[in-house]
């Protein structure tokens, strides 16, 4: 594997290269790190992973090439998680957008596509509503709902088991130091010894308790404005959890025009499926008119 680097629109932007993906590391304006690697080439689709994951979550064992030909992905490590720097207090959905708007910047892409897999689904609608000129089409998959919109039926609120009493759910933080309970949550993936898992809790606990607060929180957007219609796609699994399967409707209610998909017999990772993969990806390069 070679490594090179180079500065693009004032950002140090350093790369690897193998086989099948490019890698690279770019250094923000506040001096964070953002990593990301890219697969395949064409239609470029900035993908986005879930709380406790990484960008690998978007790699298959097959080649991007033969799951989608005519697609880039570019997989994000979110700050906190992989080889992200940890976000800074403050932290929210809109400073994520002026992270992307970063990268792709410095990757030379006026317009994409956006992607994103359960907690990664609230930072793709901050994008459809922040950088209109910009996101040409969008993918919310397995997305969680916004738990605190003012409209959000009271059944979501109600199945969000990570905000229930920690008597009553077992996830529930209710009563919980979240750093505490984001440790052992940690601890728990990491005696797994996989590689993905230990990638993606390098940084420690602050990605997860980052997502965890903000989407608890009232948005710093707007969902209502975003206006890509049909080009803004919600899929969710008919096997997923219970909030997730209950939110989806909500979530297409909010974006006027926007469309849902139901996967059949699909659990919260039905996305890691070749043939999943495939259909979001395909709708993306078709709607988006890149």
């Amino acid at each position: 594997m070679s490594q090179s680097s180079s500065t693009i629109g004032g950002n140090a932007v350093q790369c690897e290269t193998s086989p099948k993906l490019r890698y690279g590391t770019l250094r923000l304006k506040d001096g964070r790190t953002l990593a990301y690697h890219e697969e395949g080439s064409g239609v470029p689709v900035i993908a986005l992973h879930g709380m406790g994951s990484s960008r690998l979550t978007w790699l298959s064992k097959k080649p991007l090439e033969q799951i989608c030909p005519g697609v880039r992905i570019i997989a994000v490590d979110r700050p906190g998680y992989g080889g992200s720097s940890s976000p800074p207090f403050g932290y929210n959905y809109t400073s994520f957008v002026r992270d992307v708007e970063e990268l792709a910047d410095a990757l030379q892409l006026p317009r994409f596509c956006v992607a994103g897999h359960s907690s990664g689904g609230p930072f793709v609608f901050a994008l459809a509503s922040l950088l209109p000129d910009r996101v040409a089409a969008a993918a919310a998959i397995s997305s969680d709902p916004p738990y605190n919109h003012p409209q959000t039926p009271p059944e979501v609120r109600e199945a969000d088991e990570m905000s229930q009493p920690a008597s009553l759910e077992p996830m529930g933080l209710y009563g919980k130091d979240p750093r505490e309970f984001a440790e052992g949550y940690r601890n728990y993936s990491l005696k797994s010894g996989l590689p993905a898992k230990a990638h993606a809790w390098k940084q420690g606990t602050d990605g997860w308790i980052c997502d965890w607060s903000l989407e608890r929180l009232p948005y710093s957007f707007t969902m209502e404005t975003i206006a890509l219609g049909p080009r803004l796609t919600i899929w969710y699994g008919g096997e997923d959890v219970g909030v997730i399967k209950l939110g989806a409707p909500f979530l297409q209610s909010l974006v006027q025009g926007s469309q849902l998909r139901e996967v059949a017999g699909g659990n919260h990772g039905f996305k890691s499926d070749p043939k999943h993969l495939a259909a979001i990806l395909s709708e993306l390069k078709a709607s988006s008119g890149l």
